[in-house]
């Protein structure tokens, strides 16, 4: 067995240095861009609502290299998965951006900044909605109690009536039960008459729930859902579900490093197995919550999918990336080898086909159905301009250029060709992010002014300036994390197995 590798040379682990500079740099690049916008955005409020659509997207794009990072964390654990040691220290650290993604994310969802509602249009109509049909419960509850109190009255009285009928006379067993009936149906209305309340709480709540169903029968019907106090329990929930999951798999990963305690690996493991349900469920409602109510009337049930889909391939494609950039300057080229190209590469190649396989598929089912308020979501990217662009960028670019690419076997093994490859996947999931975040914009902004437009050529700038300035407050987050560890998990029981390698 002479060449093999041997994990306890590696025990010490390889640290990146030299960074401080350049993570300088981002940091005071990332913060100027950041205050910049924002004050852009509190000087020109006319194009407020341009920029929240901006905002959005730069945070959603880099939060799915992120969730993507996490996602190959967990499923390395779950898998007890052997080859991945040498390269899941970077897929941490890829997971370890979300925390600060979610804290770029606050000013979209609280509602002092003023992009909350113009990007989530269901905020301010359900606030008009309840405010228009709790003015008319106002005028008109005290006569409605009346009224039932009334009609609670008269049903009690018509019982009594009925039952002083039959206690007077001889009556046949099918008079008997004629009258049985009735009785037994008005005390049947007056106990729903009674059970809607006759306190003035809660004939108020239905006059209010009745004028609402008027004003926006859709909002009524999900208002268990979309409301403002259950949207920001959820909002805390992704927070601690998210960022404490990629902490603590993270924490324990680097634990093991000091001590190379197994329990760690065993934490690591199980609590994965544990983690992956509430990771599925939490990014899922996640793009639920921002992406998919951008249109609240809109729905699809592949969603979710769809969006993993793209986390999964782009975070792949930024972890080859990061990998081969770290081989460039010197790291790592002892620990990964060709054999680690080629199995990241193949999954690369698998999560391309899997992608276009939901996307397709959610189309198909649309398009089949025909259900107008699925459909409109299409009918807008296909469309003018973004006609071209969905078959430019997304069936042609984010797929087949890729996916011929792959099939070759050696390509897999050449870095700088499927780092190429990579970047390009990258390039092409930032434009099914923009595809899905940015039609929205022209359509939302000007429906009011009569005049619908499908596109809003100056937000561009808008675009720009939040994707730069939250790429380097990104950038310098991941380099911050990667050089404070080992840039491999120098004491995982794995190693050996990993470092040795053979695909």
């Amino acid at each position: 067995m002479a060449g093999l590798k041997d994990a306890d040379d590696f025990k010490d682990g390889e640290r990146l240095e030299g960074t401080a500079l350049l993570q300088g740099i981002l940091l005071k690049a990332g913060l100027a861009g950041v205050v910049l916008f924002f004050l852009i955005a509190l000087a020109w409020g006319s194009q407020r609502g341009a920029m929240s659509y901006s905002w959005l997207f730069a945070v959603t794009f880099f939060l799915t290299l992120s969730i993507g990072g996490l996602f190959w964390t967990l499923l390395h654990h779950a898998t007890n998965s052997g080859w991945g040691t040498v390269v899941r220290r970077q897929m941490e650290t890829i997971g370890s951006g979300i925390p600060l993604l979610l804290l770029l994310a606050i000013p979209m969802i609280l509602p002092w900044f003023g992009f909350r509602d113009a990007l989530w249009e269901w905020f301010p109509k359900r606030e008009a909605s309840l405010a228009k049909a709790e003015e008319k419960a106002d005028k008109e509850w005290e006569a409605y109690l009346a009224k039932r109190e009334k009609e609670i009255a008269k049903t009690e009285a018509s019982v009594k009536k009925i039952e002083s009928e039959m206690s007077a006379g001889q009556l046949s067993p099918g008079h008997r039960q004629h009258y049985e009936d009735r009785i037994e149906a008005l005390r049947v209305q007056a106990e729903t008459l009674a059970g809607k309340g006759v306190s003035e709480k809660a004939v108020w709540k239905e006059l209010r729930d009745k004028y609402f169903l008027k004003e926006e029968a859709l909002l009524f019907t999900k208002r268990g859902y979309l409301n403002h106090g259950f949207y920001y329990f959820r909002f805390f929930l992704y927070v601690v579900a998210l960022s404490g999951i990629i902490f603590l798999l993270r924490t324990w990963s680097v634990k093991q490093d000091g001590d190379g305690d197994t329990k760690w690996f065993r934490w690591m493991r199980r609590g994965s197995c544990g983690f992956l349900p509430l990771f599925a469920a939490s990014w899922t409602f996640l793009v639920f919550d921002w992406l998919m109510a951008l249109d609240y009337k809109w729905f699809s049930t592949m969603w979710g999918v769809y969006l993993f889909a793209g986390c999964a391939l782009s975070s792949m494609a930024f972890l080859i990336i990061v990998i081969t950039t770290l081989r460039h300057f010197g790291y790592l080229k002892n620990v990964v080898t060709m054999e680690h190209y080629h199995l990241m590469g193949k999954l690369l190649h698998a999560f391309t086909i899997f992608w276009a396989y939901i996307a397709f598929s959610q189309f198909f089912l649309i398009w089949y159905a025909n259900i107008t308020e699925e459909t409109i979501f299409y009918i807008q990217r296909n469309t003018a301009f973004w006609n071209g662009y969905t078959i430019a960028f997304l069936v042609i670019g984010h797929f087949f250029v890729p996916f011929v690419i792959l099939l070759v076997r050696q390509v897999k093994k050449m870095p700088l060709v499927v780092s190429g490859v990579c970047a390009w996947i990258i390039l092409m999931h930032l434009f099914d992010i923009y595809w899905i975040v940015i039609p929205e914009r022209a359509l939302s902004l000007t429906a009011e002014s009569g005049e619908l437009r499908m596109w809003i050529p100056h937000a561009v700038i808008f675009d720009l300036l939040a994707f730069v300035s939250v790429g380097c407050l990104f950038g310098w987050f991941l380099l911050r994390n990667m050089s404070a560890v080992s840039l491999f998990p120098c004491r995982d029981p794995r190693l050996d197995e990993s470092l040795n390698v053979v695909n």
